[in-house]
């Protein structure tokens, strides 16, 4: 089977129809993973645009339209309210037509994008664009709702919002992967599959077999694929079951400690990685006591801090007075567990079972209580 669709034509002409839209609209086409790089752009003139150029396969892209400009030359009473609307949909050579009923009725950009709208556009003349369609009208009310779950969750600290939402993003995964099995577009399999990546340690081998066994009916020439089971390839090293690795650490009374011995062969260990000027670490801490009144009878906590001063890490600890062991990370602990857990950020949550091996890595301490709840 062929790796990247073919080319209909060696050029695309998309013409769009915008009512609502006022003249000097600026409309820009460019590709979501490189959106700096302009494919095409344009202008809205009596409700209308056309924008050209080429693309080698079929690219999902950003169209955007922004009326700051046209409106900064009107007089002031004829001025408007700028409209910065943003919609995606797939790309590919030949000849596309864009309609909607208003721009009032197209997704603002950025923290104003609703989900809701994206019923409100349609892009004829792509193949890819017709599949990935179908997915796009399934899942808006899932990824609507997850969305203002998530939202919630993250102003209100409400950590039953945090797990609804999570049993929703597992719906919409299983969603997801079934419609990729029953397609055979590529591109759009390619874009969706991309949503399924996990965050390291929250997935297993079989996980991974999974997404591999999606293309193993392609040959490896596309450079999307390639890059895909690349990543395929790499995450192989962050799945569940590896072992936490030894290192030194300092405790608050100047002593020297391993990690691997404070671990228990009768219990799961939470740590928990952090640093004194890290302001989500510590706005965490309620959450861990919560959980470590609940859990702390089967599940040992230590806090590990990356700080690097010490003097730091002191006062911290004196501020917040946290129920459960601390400790200080060497230079040389905190650069192996960048390098051996992909820990990029902080705070981190490593979730270690009895035999000292991870099976879970995170930073949401509402997804940590899921994963203690199965425990």
């Amino acid at each position: 089977m062929a790796a990247c669709i073919e080319k209909p034509t060696d050029h695309f002409v998309l013409r769009g129809t915008v009512p609502g839209a006022i003249d000097s609209t600026e409309v820009t086409l460019a590709s979501y993973k490189e959106y700096h790089k302009k494919i095409a752009s344009g202008y809205v003139i009596n409700g209308r645009f056309e924008l050209q150029g080429k693309v080698n396969t079929p690219v999902y892209c950003r169209l955007s339209m922004n009326d700051q400009h046209a409106n900064t030359n009107k007089e002031s009473k004829d001025k408007s309210p700028n409209k910065y609307v943003e919609i995606g949909f797939f790309v590919e050579n030949g000849n596309l037509t864009f309609q909607t009923p208003h721009i009032d009725s197209l997704p603002q950009s950025f923290w104003l994008y609703d989900i809701r709208k994206e019923k409100n556009y349609t892009l004829k003349g792509s193949v890819a664009q017709d599949i990935f369609y179908q997915y796009q009208q399934q899942t808006i009310s899932p990824r609507h709702e997850i969305e203002s779950l998530t939202k919630a969750y993250m102003e209100n600290g409400n950590v039953e919002n945090f797990k609804t939402s999570y049993a929703k993003q597992i719906k919409l995964e299983n969603q997801t992967k079934e419609f990729i099995r029953s397609h055979q577009n590529l591109a759009v399999n390619l874009y969706l599959a991309e949503q399924l990546k996990k965050k390291p340690f929250t997935y297993d081998q079989a996980y991974l077999d999974e997404l591999t066994e999606f293309f193993a009916p392609y040959q490896d020439t596309c450079l999307a694929l390639q890059q895909f089971r690349q990543y395929l390839q790499t995450a192989r090293t962050f799945v569940q079951g590896k072992a936490l690795r030894d290192g030194e650490m300092t405790t608050p009374d100047g002593k020297k400690a391993t990690l691997l011995s404070q671990l228990k062969k009768d219990h799961h260990t939470v740590i928990d990685f952090w640093a004194s000027w890290c302001g989500p670490c510590r706005a965490s801490f309620p959450h861990l006591r919560e959980m470590h009144k609940t859990y702390g009878e089967k599940v040992t906590f230590i806090s590990l801090s990356v700080d690097k001063s010490e003097k730091d890490w002191q006062k911290a600890l004196e501020e917040e007075k946290l129920p459960w062991n601390q400790y200080l990370a060497t230079p040389e602990l905190s650069k192996d567990t960048r390098t051996n857990y992909n820990l990029n950020s902080i705070p981190t949550f490593l979730v270690i079972d009895p035999r000292g091996k991870i099976i879970y890595s995170g930073s949401n301490s509402g997804e940590l209580e899921i994963m203690l709840e199965k425990i």
